[in-house]
């Protein structure tokens, strides 16, 4: 079996896993690490600070030197709204690759969102519903049928954005939910995403879904298998958590310290798109863009 490994840079964490491909082009992760740098607050006037650059540079430094204890047959380095929201994008890819030797592909917004639905197929051939990514620096929407997807869109908002522009603390308060929720609907709105039929069914992409997942899984004694949540549920975590008192303060601490200043406006992005599609259930999808990107390259190299 040959390795690869597939580096995920986005706006609040660096994400690598070493995957084993077989010669049937089936894969499984053997390792992952994940660094919390919130690149998006390096981010001033639209552009990336030398600061935010090199702070990147040295983590991907660290994992040329972790995946140098490899017999690695390629390594893919890809960026989403990190670096393709900031007018430096170019100045900063040049730099990456010469202090780091790696060559980042800066993914559009649409090609994350499919790169999604491309990732979660692997897993759960799923035949309707709506798919979201809740990331740091936007938000990927994919409606899917039995035919493949359908809708694709990205929004330029994520719950680590959201927290920047809106939040003065760490918890947001009443007057600034009410702004951010104003600002997700005028981007659905913008486009048309208001009008999307109702579905019964969520699939949840990406961090925040999965510490959403694990949060509910503490707080309502689940097993660890279920990756499926009602909307019941959902609501009852969210109760909880919009106390924010110490019960929900220990079960963030406790479970994900590091989403901390982003999980609430990540639930906001959430609450929008419940009530939007009128869902019964959430699954919580384990693969997605990082397993769709090495899905979509594996393919490219079987063509060639």
């Amino acid at each position: 079996m040959k390795k690869y490994a597939v580096i995920d840079i986005g706006s609040n964490t660096v994400r690598m896993v070493v995957y084993t491909v077989e010669e049937n082009d089936t894969f499984h992760a053997l390792f992952s690490k994940k660094y919390t740098l919130g690149l998006a607050g390096y981010v001033q006037d639209g552009v990336m600070s030398q600061e935010g650059i090199h702070r990147l540079c040295g983590v991907l430094i660290e994992c040329r030197m972790l995946l140098s204890q490899f017999e690695m047959e390629r390594s893919f380095v890809f960026a989403t709204a990190s670096l393709r929201n900031i007018q430096n994008t170019r100045e900063a890819a040049d730099q990456i690759f010469l202090m780091t030797g790696f060559s980042v592909d800066v993914i559009s917004g649409q090609a994350e969102a499919y790169l999604d639905y491309y990732g979660v197929m692997v897993e759960a051939p799923l035949e309707n519903g709506l798919l979201f990514d809740i990331g740091g620096g936007s938000t990927e929407l994919v409606t899917m049928a039995h035919d493949g997807p359908g809708v694709i869109e990205s929004l330029p908002i994520g719950s680590l954005t959201l927290a920047k522009e809106y939040v003065g603390k760490v918890f947001p308060k009443q007057s600034e939910c009410e702004k951010i929720q104003a600002r997700i609907r005028k981007e659905l709105k913008k486009r048309k995403l208001h009008r999307l039929p109702a579905h019964t069914s969520l699939c949840g992409v990406g961090g925040t879904a999965r510490s959403l997942l694990l949060l509910a899984q503490e707080q309502q004694e689940l097993p660890d298998t279920q990756r499926l949540l009602t909307a019941g549920q959902l609501k009852k975590l969210e109760k909880l958590l919009w106390k924010k008192d110490n019960t929900a303060r220990e079960l963030l601490l406790k479970n994900c310290p590091d989403r901390l200043h982003t999980i609430y406006t990540g639930m906001l992005i959430l609450d929008e798109l419940v009530e939007l599609s009128q869902c019964e259930t959430i699954y919580i999808s384990q693969y997605g863009v990082r397993e769709g990107y090495l899905r979509r390259e594996l393919a490219r190299k079987r063509k060639a």
